[in-house]
């Protein structure tokens, strides 16, 4: 993850660690699969209203204990999130059980905010990360996200054939 897309307020936050200033991390949970259907969580004791890196959109955040590991580049060349939401309103696992058979990944996105400047995230652009591995019970939701899988990718995107290509006949 690039140190660059942190603000220096939060890179001073983070070095510092202020008594009076507190991290907001939040986290969006999407599918295109249902537009309009975001599941939007802070981790805190309270709810918040947050402006998005749009400058204009304000966006309600509900409490949610959840805990998370940022990724950090594996043996494989992957980075991984690793996250657990709490499940006792079952909203996470519901939201999951809809979308299960889609072709589509599930979308997360994480937002570092700080207590002082509820303005915009302190990271721009926020981090984007597919759900690729879940499981739930009663009590939680366990998941990793990585960014997009590109060593398993097809390549080249594009199958070059000779009815898209006619010129790749003989003549």
């Amino acid at each position: 993850m690039p140190n660059d897309a942190y603000s220096a307020a939060i890179k001073e936050a983070y070095a510092s660690a202020p008594t009076d200033l507190v991290i907001i991390d939040t986290l969006e949970i999407s599918h295109p699969d249902l537009p309009g259907q975001s599941i939007w969580l802070t981790k805190s004791l309270v709810d918040y209203t947050l402006t998005l890196e749009d400058g204009v959109t304000n966006q309600l955040f509900s409490a949610t204990a959840f805990e998370f590991k940022l990724p950090a580049a594996g043996e494989n060349g992957l980075q991984e999130l690793s996250i657990v939401i709490d499940n006792v309103d079952r909203r996470i696992s519901e939201f999951m059980d809809t979308v299960k058979n889609s072709r589509e990944p599930v979308k997360l996105v994480y937002r570092p905010y700080l207590s002082t400047d509820l303005t915009a995230p302190q990271m721009d652009p926020p981090l984007s990360l597919n759900i690729t591995d879940i499981k739930a019970d009663v009590f939680k939701v366990t998941a990793r996200a990585t960014f997009a899988d590109l060593l398993n990718k097809k390549h080249p995107l594009q199958m070059y054939t000779r009815a898209r290509f006619p010129s790749l006949g003989g003549s």
